[in-house]
């Protein structure tokens, strides 16, 4: 019990590092290929389902500029359905309903995106905590979607 509770703590530790100044907090539903699926190649579809839509929502944002969303990504594999958790940076010149419209269109365009929530972030250590809830420490495909997060600072 000590172990798991330390482990949390560093993973709390590591979202403390990521800095954020306007951000929603994104849930992105997995149609059943992708939600049920419980392969290492599942795993792989989903981080390359979360980089088509971050392709397409930094090509709806920023047109050709390189800049790039802050962005934190976990996936979620709990008890039922696999899913996707995003907090992401609102680019500051959209409004945070112009953004939610641009993720909605986004997600939805991906081949296994079927469904989304998006709501502003005002509690950034409950949002912390809530995220590190299912992080296992033994098992790598649990968890920080690595490839596809960035932090700008």
């Amino acid at each position: 019990m000590n172990m798991i509770r330390l482990f949390k703590d560093n993973i709390t530790d590591w979202f403390e590092q990521w800095k954020f100044f306007r951000p929603v907090f994104f849930t992105g539903v997995l149609n059943n290929d992708y939600g049920y699926g419980d392969s290492e190649f599942n795993d792989e579809l989903i981080r390359k389902n979360n980089k088509h839509f971050l392709n397409e929502l930094h090509r709806n944002v920023y047109l050709k500029s390189k800049k790039k969303l802050t962005r934190l990504i976990v996936i979620e594999k709990g008890q039922g359905r696999q899913h996707c958790h995003m907090v992401i940076d609102v680019p500051e010149h959209l409004s945070i309903n112009e953004f939610v419209f641009l993720i909605t269109k986004s997600w939805l365009k991906t081949r296994g995106g079927i469904s989304i929530d998006v709501t502003p972030v005002y509690n950034m250590n409950g949002l912390r905590e809530y995220l590190s809830k299912e992080l296992n420490p033994n098992c790598e495909l649990l968890g920080v979607d690595i490839q596809n997060s960035f932090k700008t600072i």
